[in-house]
């Protein structure tokens, strides 16, 4: 029966891609047909055909979405990392890449111009790459102009160039750029530069459980937020740390603006809760505002906030007249340097130093900052595919999009405009 059952999933895919008046349905053609036509569509084509065994994955009801990069797209991928898994024929990567530009559900371009943004499921469901039930998301936002955009992981941004291309079983939307699969969070916080939430992160051992907690949001201080504490939060124990990072941690729950409603409040992973409030068009969590949010993770989303949520006062609130909310520590004194950072495992470029000898917590040792003696310290590795899943390290601060977001995506060779 497993034979079978595989031969007749394997039929059906190849019969989407086979022309023929036999595999058409009423005016509606078949996959390969439509795809054959495109001429701008050229190299996802022979992919398709080259990796058959995602289409075993479309559903059997209610169509798919085929978010389908041009052949412009691709060709910017001999400016990245990606390349490599590309040129070897990376079986693994390419094939979850692909299946990461499967949406679940038949949605045309009108339905693709959201009001708030919508958060789509792929059909990315490896565990090596995705740990959210149901599949890697990617953001549906609008843009100026009524403009079809996919945000996808670091901030990655893919704008729809050709609309609505019908056939039996869904519709491709043609892309101007690749997406990317979420990242882990190691690698999504040095991206965005939040390397000093990373750091506390390694300082109290908590990395691996942030990276595997399945279906979670994470809420990450900016770099500033831990500089403006100093030695309130650099001084304290392993488990005062652990404590204040927990409090960061939604477990269970992936909760994206859409979720983040006034006066809902969330339980967080060290017991606690926060509380979400609105004023305007600001959003706070207890009395942190919201800086940047729905950065896709391959466990959940990130938000980035701009203090330090702190577990021992849950009833801070903000105050909406002021542009900046004071640190909710006692004791907190602004440094110039940026605790924990040295506690990031060095993987290239490394250099040795003598270990600091001064007192204090966790982050004592990074009051000097981040730089090593004789040579830089580089936190970032790449993966030879480009591609990082649940085991790999931070890549992306060497592949920062250069499209004035700074570290904050990927390349521009496969983020777009």
């Amino acid at each position: 029966m497993r034979v079978e059952s595989w031969t007749s999933r394997a039929a059906t895919a190849l019969g989407l891609l086979i022309g023929g008046a036999g595999a058409q349905t009423g005016s509606l053609t078949d996959l390969g047909t439509l795809l054959s036509g495109q001429t701008n569509l050229t190299t996802f084509y022979t992919l398709i055909q080259k990796y058959p065994q995602i289409l075993f994955q479309l559903p059997s009801q209610n169509g798919v979405t085929i978010l389908a990069p041009n052949n412009d797209a691709f060709n910017k991928i001999p400016y990245t990392e990606l390349n490599v898994a590309f040129q070897s024929d990376n079986k693994e990567v390419i094939t979850n890449v692909l299946e990461y530009h499967i949406l679940k559900g038949s949605r045309t371009a009108a339905q693709l111009v959201p009001g708030d943004s919508l958060f789509i499921p792929t059909l990315l469901t490896s565990p090596a790459f995705n740990s959210v039930t149901g599949g890697a998301r990617v953001e549906n936002i609008k843009q100026a102009g009524d403009s079809v955009v996919f945000v996808s992981g670091k901030g990655s941004r893919s704008t729809v160039v050709q609309t609505d291309l019908l056939f039996n079983g869904g519709v491709i939307q043609v892309l101007d750029s690749l997406l990317i699969p979420p990242a882990n969070l190691t690698d999504t916080t040095t991206s965005f530069n939040l390397t000093a939430f990373q750091g506390a992160l390694y300082s109290a051992s908590k990395v691996q459980n942030f990276t595997s907690t399945a279906n979670c949001t994470i809420f990450v201080p900016q770099n500033a937020a831990f500089q403006a504490l100093g030695p309130a939060i650099s001084h304290m124990s392993i488990s005062q740390l652990s404590s204040v990072l927990d409090y960061h941690l939604i477990p269970s729950s992936v909760l994206y603006t859409t979720s983040l409603t006034n006066g809902t409040s969330f339980a967080t992973a060290q017991g606690g809760k926060v509380t979400i409030r609105h004023a305007g068009n600001n959003v706070y969590v207890n009395s942190a505002q919201l800086l940047t949010a729905n950065i896709l993770l391959q466990n959940g989303v990130l938000h980035v906030l701009d203090n330090v949520l702190n577990p021992e006062g849950p009833g801070a609130v903000p105050d909406p007249q002021i542009a900046s909310q004071a640190p909710v520590f006692a004791s907190a004194s602004m440094i110039s340097s940026l605790p924990f950072t040295t506690a990031i495992p060095c993987t290239t470029s490394c250099t040795t130093s003598p270990a600091s000898s001064s007192g204090g917590g966790p982050g004592a040792a990074s009051g000097a900052g981040p730089s090593t003696a004789g040579g830089t310290k580089t936190t970032g590795t790449a993966r030879a595919s480009g591609v990082t899943t649940s085991s790999s390290k931070a890549f992306g601060a060497m592949m920062a999009r250069e499209t004035g977001m700074g570290a904050a995506g990927l390349v521009v060779a496969l983020g777009g405009a």
